[in-house]
């Protein structure tokens, strides 16, 4: 089984074309499935349009108010996964919005199914890229991630902050053993690199990434991501998670010795 966990927040004009497709792919490719929306205080139609699906396609809807960021539609999302999910299974993050490539899905679930506990779709890996987003926003992306990169030195990674990802349920179920409620701690958009850190650093996982070209033009509407608040927000990810890794990296190698 593949489960959806995506997070929507006045996403009523994007919602439909998404799940539409994605029912579309999953059909077509003989996956069976079930999509989780957490629908973080949405002032829009979003809630309406997506029960209207409810007879068409197996997707639920959970609502909380007022809108809380992505960090506690994670939460209730994952707690809703693996309240259902079975060993084998493969939990798929992804936006609400139509940027994330429904194209490479059986890449993600492939790496999963041959191993990997976490596959990322990466616009930075090579054959990766990005369109039809500002010249602003891809500079500070690319700074961003390179900045990721001078703290958190996973071998073969390019991205750290894309929701479009794919985790075995074994593996989220284990970090949900280790880390409890304190799994993501964080609010903001940022959480996706926090999760990133704390399966790295644990050392026992595997992390992969499929490459994807992630088309800006596809989304109707602006991004919700506030790009100076995610900023301070990962900085703060950096100083805490990105220095906690240092350190453990630092008495492995030590240990090793």
């Amino acid at each position: 089984m593949i489960i959806f966990v995506i997070p929507a927040y006045n996403d009523a004009e994007n919602i439909s074309t998404l799940l539409n497709k994605t029912n579309e792919t999953m059909t077509r490719e003989k996956m069976p499935y079930r999509a989780i929306i957490i629908n973080d205080g949405s002032t829009d139609d979003t809630v309406k349009v997506v029960e209207s699906l409810k007879d068409k396609m197996p997707v639920e809807i959970y609502s909380h108010y007022p809108n809380k960021g992505v960090g506690e539609a994670f939460r209730v999302g994952f707690r809703k996964a693996l309240e259902v999910c079975k060993d084998g299974d493969v939990i798929i993050t992804k936006e609400a919005d139509n940027t994330s490539d429904l194209s490479i899905i059986n890449q993600l679930i492939s790496k999963i199914n041959n191993g990997c506990d976490v596959a990322l779709a990466s616009c930075y890996a090579k054959e990766g890229g990005i369109v039809g987003t500002t010249l602003f926003r891809r500079i500070l992306s690319r700074g961003a991630n390179i900045l990721f990169k001078l703290f958190i030195p996973l071998k073969n990674i390019n991205t750290f902050s894309s929701f479009y990802r794919a985790y075995s349920s074994n593996a989220l179920k284990q970090m949900y053993d280790l880390y409890g409620d304190k799994l993501i701690e964080q609010d903001g958009f940022e959480c996706m690199v926090e999760l990133l850190i704390k399966f790295s650093r644990n050392g026992k996982f595997k992390i992969s990434e499929v490459p994807m070209v992630l088309y800006g033009g596809k989304r109707v509407g602006k991004s919700k991501m506030r790009v100076f608040k995610t900023m301070r927000g990962s900085l703060r990810v950096i100083l805490k998670e990105g220095i906690i890794y240092k350190i453990k990296q630092k008495f492995d190698i030590n240990a090793k010795r």
